[in-house]
């Protein structure tokens, strides 16, 4: 391993979450006729995951305008994370949601941190689901369609070069069958192997979609409730 790395993993950088300044509404002049700016000042978005799907739609989150975001993840940044995720060489042997605000805060992004599981914490507004096993996202949707505050609920699922969204208003029926019928435990999902799980482009490009996706809705424009990409291909499926 470079001498580089090894220095870092071995003494990561103490440093605190910088100050976070905000981006004035002259900032996002040139999507103005496009997403309603009050409204994604208002909002807040969940991330439950801060992978390669959660960390790059955090950053389009902040980009788009969206007023408070909040990372869950108990997990630290490791050398594996670097081609696919959205972190920093000095991110190395940080817990990832603490490195993830630090870099929104100098995009203007007000990040809440949580550097630890979900489980069943409190949630409102927009959700979105970006773990990396279907175990875990079976109790957060237990979670989650009880709750009369979640009025979206993203889950995206990705493979290497291929990936898929769900858009699932809880409190509707026929989304929650539909989505329901898509959830099944681990041990029946196509496991890849390890050097087969993420690329650069599909998790920025999923996290896109997600994005654009919480832009309609709060836009009050219409979206798909399943979406599936094969990025290799260039095609929706």
């Amino acid at each position: 391993m470079d001498s580089v790395l090894e220095a870092v993993l071995k003494f990561p950088d103490p440093r605190g979450v910088r100050e976070v300044v905000t981006l004035p509404e002259a900032g996002f002049v040139r999507q103005r006729d496009v997403l309603p700016w009050e409204k994604l000042q208002s909002a807040t978005v969940t991330v439950i995951g801060a992978g390669a799907v959660g960390s790059f739609t955090a950053l389009s989150m902040v980009k788009m305008g969206v007023g408070v975001v909040e990372v869950y993840d108990p997990d630290t940044v490791s050398l594996e994370n670097m081609s696919s995720q959205g972190y920093r060489i000095g991110d190395l042997g940080m817990p990832k949601v603490l490195a993830l605000a630090d870099q929104l805060a100098a995009f203007g992004g007000n990040v809440i941190a949580h550097p630890e599981r979900f489980l069943a914490q409190s949630v409102s507004g927009i959700v979105v689901c970006a773990v990396d096993s279907m175990d875990a996202r079976i109790p957060i949707w237990r979670h989650v369609r009880t709750s009369r505050r979640v009025e979206l609920y993203i889950d995206a699922r990705m493979g290497a070069e291929v990936g898929k969204v769900f858009a699932i208003r809880p409190q509707d029926p026929e989304d929650r069958r539909a989505y329901e019928a898509e959830l099944y435990p681990s041990t029946e999902a196509f496991r890849a192997p390890c050097t087969a799980r993420s690329t650069i482009y599909c998790a920025a490009g999923l996290a896109s979609f997600i994005t654009a996706t919480v832009g309609n809705h709060l836009a009050g424009r219409r979206y798909r409730r399943e979406l599936v990409v094969d990025f290799r291909q260039g095609i929706l499926i």
